[in-house]
């Protein structure tokens, strides 16, 4: 393989997408969750990262674990799944969105159409959908597609909520939680809706891609179980590639990646003197 491509949620962002946590945060959806503990506390301290947020309580209950707590932190993913759910696809609505065509995300769309690229996705959205391009290979969906609206509306739908969105927490936690029937489904790689064959299949066309492009990915703890083993391989000298492309907003993005990685034993100046090529802002 050629070229590997791997979207965050940056990039969807470039594109003009209000798909931030942020932006979920501040929206109707989210206000009109009641006041549950957790959801109370990202509400009044206007918590960004939602899913850091959850793993940051999943760590203090596992200090002084009680049921009573468990079902609470469940409840809070519930609706925070539930809600998420409906969010994303009001975000599809062709008549009301406006791609930005000038964006960096939009002319890799275009420059990739005559290639053989391999794509995956850690974002929601279907992005020749929304930018109405022809769809080659469809992306890899690695936490799940949500249906677009106007899909919805073509079916007399009002509301289509699909609950099979992946939201949650990486796989290492304390035994108390992946051993709790309340909470081990909030694990990523514990969702029943879950596909292992995607992971499975990204981190082998991970170490034998020659190119890979990482766009919008922010390397976050939550995210730890795809990206630590391949990077883990880029140090070691591991994997066929000749070059890893980091595409960021800015420095500081980069610099926000750099912290992400060490938080779980990750040393970009290992991955910098490796044999693989790394091309990003630094």
């Amino acid at each position: 393989m050629d070229n590997l491509i791997i979207l965050g949620n940056g990039f969807d962002i470039d594109l003009g997408l209000k798909t931030t946590f942020k932006a979920f945060r501040e929206s109707f959806e989210f206000r009109s969750i009641a006041d549950i503990p957790l959801i109370k506390e990202i509400r009044d301290n206007q918590w960004n990262d939602i899913e850091g947020k959850l793993r940051e309580e999943l760590i203090e209950y596992s200090k002084n674990p009680n049921d009573e707590w468990a079902e609470s932190i469940n409840h809070a993913w519930l609706m925070i799944t539930r809600h998420w759910g409906i969010y994303l696809p009001q975000l599809t609505d062709l008549d009301k969105i406006e791609v930005n065509k000038n964006s960096c995300a939009y002319n890799l769309l275009i420059a990739d159409q005559k290639q053989d690229s391999t794509w995956y996705t850690f974002n929601y959205t279907n992005p020749w959908y929304l930018c109405q391009l022809p769809e080659g290979t469809k992306p890899v969906f690695i936490h799940n597609e949500t249906v677009p609206l106007d899909w919805a509306k073509h079916h007399g739908l009002c509301y289509y909520i699909p609950m099979s969105l992946i939201f949650g927490v990486d796989s290492k936690m304390p035994s108390c939680i992946t051993k709790n029937e309340q909470l081990s489904h909030i694990i990523k790689v514990n969702n029943p809706n879950f596909n292992t064959k995607n992971k499975e299949n990204l981190q082998k066309d991970l170490k034998t891609a020659q190119n890979v492009v990482f766009f919008g990915q922010s390397f976050g703890i939550t995210d730890s179980d795809y990206f630590k083993p391949y990077l883990n391989s880029v140090i070691n000298g591991e994997t066929d590639n000749k070059n890893m492309f980091i595409v960021t907003y800015n420095n500081s993005s980069l610099n926000g990646i750099i912290n992400n990685m060490s938080e779980y034993g990750i040393n970009f100046v290992d991955i910098k003197t490796s044999k693989v090529n790394i091309k990003s802002p630094l």
